[in-house]
Protein backbone atom coordinates (compact mmCIF):
# COMPACT_ATOMS: atom_id res chain seq x y z
CA UNK A 1 0.00 0.00 0.00
CA UNK A 2 1.27 2.93 -1.04
CA UNK A 3 2.34 5.19 1.86
CA UNK A 4 0.53 8.62 1.71
CA UNK A 5 2.57 11.42 0.10
CA UNK A 6 2.24 14.34 2.73
CA UNK A 7 0.60 17.13 0.62
CA UNK A 8 3.80 19.68 -0.90
CA UNK A 9 3.70 22.98 1.47
CA UNK A 10 2.01 25.58 -0.64
CA UNK A 11 3.87 29.24 0.04
CA UNK A 12 1.69 31.89 0.04
CA UNK A 13 2.24 34.71 -1.59
CA UNK A 14 3.65 36.92 0.70
CA UNK A 15 1.40 40.13 2.66
CA UNK A 16 1.40 43.39 0.94
CA UNK A 17 3.63 45.76 2.40
CA UNK A 18 1.61 48.96 4.01
CA UNK A 19 1.20 51.58 2.07
CA UNK A 20 3.67 53.81 1.50
CA UNK A 21 3.10 57.60 0.63
CA UNK A 22 3.67 57.66 -2.70
CA UNK A 23 6.78 60.32 -3.52
CA UNK A 24 5.83 62.59 -5.93
CA UNK A 25 9.03 64.36 -7.78
CA UNK A 26 8.28 68.29 -7.60
CA UNK A 27 9.34 69.59 -10.83
CA UNK A 28 11.15 73.01 -11.44
CA UNK A 29 8.57 75.68 -10.48
CA UNK A 30 5.79 74.11 -9.00
CA UNK A 31 3.90 73.55 -5.64
CA UNK A 32 4.57 70.58 -2.97
CA UNK A 33 2.07 70.12 -1.15
CA UNK A 34 2.50 70.84 3.07
CA UNK A 35 3.50 67.93 5.45
CA UNK A 36 1.13 66.65 7.67
CA UNK A 37 2.20 66.24 11.20
CA UNK A 38 1.18 63.02 13.24
CA UNK A 39 -2.37 64.41 13.73
CA UNK A 40 -3.08 64.74 9.67
CA UNK A 41 -2.89 68.88 10.01
CA UNK A 42 -0.38 70.82 7.78
CA UNK A 43 3.15 72.29 9.67
CA UNK A 44 2.86 75.56 10.00
CA UNK A 45 5.43 75.64 6.84
CA UNK A 46 4.64 77.47 4.07
CA UNK A 47 4.69 76.35 0.76
CA UNK A 48 7.84 76.65 -0.91
CA UNK A 49 8.35 77.08 -5.06
CA UNK A 50 11.58 74.68 -5.87
CA UNK A 51 13.87 76.30 -8.95
CA UNK A 52 12.65 79.82 -8.65
CA UNK A 53 14.76 82.48 -7.88
CA UNK A 54 14.32 84.83 -4.90
CA UNK A 55 11.86 87.66 -5.59
CA UNK A 56 13.09 90.22 -2.94
CA UNK A 57 13.60 93.62 -5.39
CA UNK A 58 16.84 95.17 -4.92
CA UNK A 59 17.26 98.70 -4.64
CA UNK A 60 19.14 100.07 -7.48
CA UNK A 61 22.24 102.54 -6.41
CA UNK A 62 19.63 105.93 -7.08
CA UNK A 63 17.66 104.41 -5.09
CA UNK A 64 14.86 102.50 -7.30
CA UNK A 65 14.06 99.11 -6.73
CA UNK A 66 14.69 97.06 -9.87
CA UNK A 67 13.29 93.77 -11.10
CA UNK A 68 15.39 90.56 -11.37
CA UNK A 69 16.18 89.09 -15.08
CA UNK A 70 14.86 86.06 -16.02
CA UNK A 71 18.15 84.18 -15.27
CA UNK A 72 17.76 85.73 -11.69
CA UNK A 73 20.56 88.30 -12.30
CA UNK A 74 19.85 91.57 -11.93
CA UNK A 75 21.44 94.26 -14.59
CA UNK A 76 23.99 96.00 -14.01
CA UNK A 77 22.00 99.57 -14.76
CA UNK A 78 19.20 100.23 -15.51
CA UNK A 79 18.09 103.13 -18.35
CA UNK A 80 16.26 105.76 -17.88
CA UNK A 81 13.45 106.53 -20.42
CA UNK A 82 13.08 110.23 -20.37
CA UNK A 83 8.94 110.59 -21.81
CA UNK A 84 9.08 112.68 -25.17
CA UNK A 85 7.75 116.23 -25.15
CA UNK A 86 6.56 117.62 -28.20
CA UNK A 87 8.51 120.80 -28.66
CA UNK A 88 6.93 123.77 -30.87
CA UNK A 89 9.10 124.87 -33.48
CA UNK A 90 11.17 128.17 -32.62
CA UNK A 91 9.34 130.87 -34.65
CA UNK A 92 11.78 132.88 -36.87
CA UNK A 93 12.02 136.61 -36.97
CA UNK A 94 11.74 138.74 -40.07
CA UNK A 95 14.53 139.25 -42.24
CA UNK A 96 15.55 142.46 -43.10
CA UNK A 97 15.40 141.30 -46.88
CA UNK A 98 11.63 140.76 -46.02
CA UNK A 99 11.01 144.09 -45.04
CA UNK A 100 13.43 146.03 -47.65
CA UNK A 101 11.41 143.78 -50.30
CA UNK A 102 8.29 145.08 -48.46
CA UNK A 103 9.18 148.48 -49.26
CA UNK A 104 10.01 147.87 -52.63
CA UNK A 105 6.69 146.48 -53.69
CA UNK A 106 5.15 149.50 -51.76
CA UNK A 107 7.01 152.44 -53.37
CA UNK A 108 5.99 150.23 -57.02
CA UNK A 109 2.32 150.08 -56.39
CA UNK A 110 2.71 154.11 -55.69
CA UNK A 111 4.13 154.28 -59.26
CA UNK A 112 7.44 155.52 -58.18
CA UNK A 113 9.40 153.39 -59.99
CA UNK A 114 12.66 154.82 -59.94
CA UNK A 115 12.84 154.34 -55.85
CA UNK A 116 11.17 151.27 -56.11
CA UNK A 117 14.10 149.93 -58.33
CA UNK A 118 16.97 151.54 -56.43
CA UNK A 119 15.38 149.64 -53.73
CA UNK A 120 15.31 146.33 -55.14
CA UNK A 121 18.91 146.79 -56.11
CA UNK A 122 20.12 147.46 -52.70
CA UNK A 123 18.88 144.51 -51.43
CA UNK A 124 20.15 142.04 -53.79
CA UNK A 125 23.92 143.81 -52.93
CA UNK A 126 22.82 143.35 -49.44
CA UNK A 127 21.34 140.09 -48.80
CA UNK A 128 23.01 137.79 -51.54
CA UNK A 129 22.22 134.46 -49.25
CA UNK A 130 18.74 135.06 -49.40
CA UNK A 131 18.24 133.59 -52.85
CA UNK A 132 14.31 133.19 -53.29
CA UNK A 133 14.26 137.24 -51.95
CA UNK A 134 16.27 138.00 -54.68
CA UNK A 135 14.43 136.22 -57.61
CA UNK A 136 11.64 137.79 -56.43
CA UNK A 137 13.75 141.37 -56.35
CA UNK A 138 15.03 140.60 -59.85
CA UNK A 139 11.67 140.10 -61.01
CA UNK A 140 10.15 143.31 -59.53
CA UNK A 141 13.07 145.21 -61.59
CA UNK A 142 12.13 144.15 -64.81
CA UNK A 143 8.26 144.67 -63.88
CA UNK A 144 9.27 148.60 -63.06
CA UNK A 145 11.38 149.18 -66.19
CA UNK A 146 8.31 148.24 -68.38
CA UNK A 147 6.00 150.28 -66.44
CA UNK A 148 8.70 153.36 -67.35
CA UNK A 149 9.29 152.23 -70.65
CA UNK A 150 5.28 152.04 -71.31
CA UNK A 151 5.02 155.32 -69.61
CA UNK A 152 7.67 156.52 -71.79
CA UNK A 153 5.50 155.67 -74.87
CA UNK A 154 2.33 156.90 -74.04
CA UNK A 155 0.93 159.84 -76.15
CA UNK A 156 0.22 162.64 -74.77
CA UNK A 157 -2.02 165.40 -76.37
CA UNK A 158 -3.11 167.64 -73.55
CA UNK A 159 -2.18 169.86 -70.71
CA UNK A 160 -3.42 167.07 -68.38
CA UNK A 161 -1.76 164.73 -69.86
CA UNK A 162 1.72 165.93 -69.36
CA UNK A 163 0.62 167.10 -65.74
CA UNK A 164 0.12 163.71 -64.78
CA UNK A 165 3.16 162.00 -66.48
CA UNK A 166 4.96 164.91 -64.76
CA UNK A 167 3.68 163.89 -61.48
CA UNK A 168 4.67 160.30 -61.71
CA UNK A 169 8.48 161.50 -62.23
CA UNK A 170 7.92 163.75 -59.21
CA UNK A 171 7.03 160.81 -57.46
CA UNK A 172 9.55 159.06 -58.44
CA UNK A 173 12.82 161.46 -57.82
CA UNK A 174 12.74 162.39 -61.54
CA UNK A 175 12.80 165.82 -61.04
CA UNK A 176 14.02 167.26 -64.84
CA UNK A 177 11.96 164.83 -66.22
CA UNK A 178 8.93 165.98 -64.73
CA UNK A 179 10.03 169.63 -65.41
CA UNK A 180 10.21 169.09 -69.08
CA UNK A 181 6.61 167.75 -69.07
CA UNK A 182 4.93 170.92 -66.95
CA UNK A 183 7.41 173.59 -68.63
CA UNK A 184 5.13 171.54 -71.53
CA UNK A 185 1.75 171.68 -69.68
CA UNK A 186 1.77 175.27 -68.91
CA UNK A 187 2.86 176.29 -72.54
CA UNK A 188 -0.49 174.49 -73.33
CA UNK A 189 -2.61 176.42 -69.80
CA UNK A 190 -0.59 179.17 -68.90
CA UNK A 191 -3.31 179.85 -66.09
CA UNK A 192 -3.61 176.29 -64.44
CA UNK A 193 -2.61 176.88 -61.13
CA UNK A 194 -2.38 173.25 -60.19
CA UNK A 195 0.20 172.73 -63.15
CA UNK A 196 1.78 176.40 -61.60
CA UNK A 197 1.91 174.75 -58.09
CA UNK A 198 3.80 171.40 -59.28
CA UNK A 199 6.67 173.51 -60.96
CA UNK A 200 7.13 175.51 -57.87
CA UNK A 201 7.43 172.11 -55.61
CA UNK A 202 9.83 171.26 -58.41
CA UNK A 203 12.13 174.01 -58.07
CA UNK A 204 11.81 173.72 -53.66
CA UNK A 205 12.51 170.12 -54.30
CA UNK A 206 15.25 171.58 -56.69
CA UNK A 207 16.75 174.09 -54.47
CA UNK A 208 15.74 176.76 -56.37
CA UNK A 209 14.05 179.23 -53.63
CA UNK A 210 13.51 182.25 -55.65
CA UNK A 211 11.93 180.30 -58.62
CA UNK A 212 9.60 177.75 -56.22
CA UNK A 213 8.32 181.01 -54.31
CA UNK A 214 7.86 182.98 -57.77
CA UNK A 215 5.51 180.32 -59.13
CA UNK A 216 3.65 179.44 -55.73
CA UNK A 217 2.89 182.94 -55.59
CA UNK A 218 0.88 182.74 -59.30
CA UNK A 219 -0.90 179.26 -58.43
CA UNK A 220 -1.86 180.83 -55.20
CA UNK A 221 -3.26 183.68 -57.74
CA UNK A 222 -4.51 181.25 -59.79
CA UNK A 223 -5.65 179.12 -57.57
CA UNK A 224 -6.29 180.33 -53.44
CA UNK A 225 -6.52 176.85 -52.19
CA UNK A 226 -3.32 176.37 -53.71
CA UNK A 227 -1.90 178.52 -49.89
CA UNK A 228 -3.50 175.70 -47.92
CA UNK A 229 -1.63 172.59 -49.86
CA UNK A 230 1.73 174.47 -49.84
CA UNK A 231 1.24 174.55 -45.89
CA UNK A 232 1.12 171.47 -45.19
CA UNK A 233 2.90 169.98 -48.39
CA UNK A 234 6.43 168.80 -47.36
CA UNK A 235 7.97 169.70 -50.90
CA UNK A 236 7.98 173.39 -49.87
CA UNK A 237 10.01 171.93 -46.28
CA UNK A 238 13.52 174.07 -47.72
CA UNK A 239 11.45 176.86 -47.70
CA UNK A 240 9.78 176.67 -44.18
CA UNK A 241 12.24 179.35 -42.61
CA UNK A 242 12.13 181.80 -45.96
CA UNK A 243 10.15 184.78 -44.54
CA UNK A 244 8.26 185.20 -48.36
CA UNK A 245 6.61 181.61 -48.14
CA UNK A 246 5.34 182.99 -44.63
CA UNK A 247 3.75 185.96 -46.23
CA UNK A 248 2.50 183.66 -49.36
CA UNK A 249 0.19 181.20 -46.32
CA UNK A 250 -0.96 184.05 -44.43
CA UNK A 251 -4.61 184.82 -45.43
CA UNK A 252 -5.31 188.28 -47.11
CA UNK A 253 -6.84 190.67 -44.47
CA UNK A 254 -5.58 188.92 -41.52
Amino acid sequence: MASKSKPKHVSRPAAKPAKQARKVASKPGKLTGPAKSKGGKASPSARKIKGTPSRTPVKHPQGKASKPSRGGKLPQAVNKIKPMVAQKPPVRPISGAVKALEVGIKLMYAEQYDKAIKCFQALITDFPDEVEIQASAKANIHACEKKMHDRGRTIIRSADDHYHVAVAFLNGGQLDSAMTHLQQALKMEPKGGHILYAIAAANALKGNKEQALSFLKQSIHHGPENRFHAAQDNDFAALVEEPGFRELLTTPGK
